[in-house]
């Protein structure tokens, strides 16, 4: 079994994670034709693989782009606003 440098591992893993965001996008745009930009950069921002795979099995069965956008994290917000 060849040695695999950490760098490698890091690599491999992030290989999966774009290709599971790749993934869920493509069901989308096949299923919906237009995907909203906003949910093309939420799913571009999870790093989380176990998440990208719940939601790509979500992406071919759920009945609008609205309840998709609904499942997506939301984003965190700055603090900064309120000082």
């Amino acid at each position: 079994m060849p040695y695999i440098t950490s760098i490698e591992r890091f690599a491999l893993a992030r290989g999966r994670t774009e290709e599971a965001r790749e993934s869920v996008l493509e069901v989308l745009e096949v299923r919906f034709e237009v995907v909203l930009e906003t949910i093309v950069e939420a799913v571009n921002q999870i790093e989380d693989t176990a998440l990208l795979k719940s939601l790509h099995r979500q992406a071919i069965t759920i009945a609008t782009l609205e309840e998709f956008q609904a499942l997506l994290p939301q984003p965190v917000e700055s603090d900064s606003q309120d000082r």
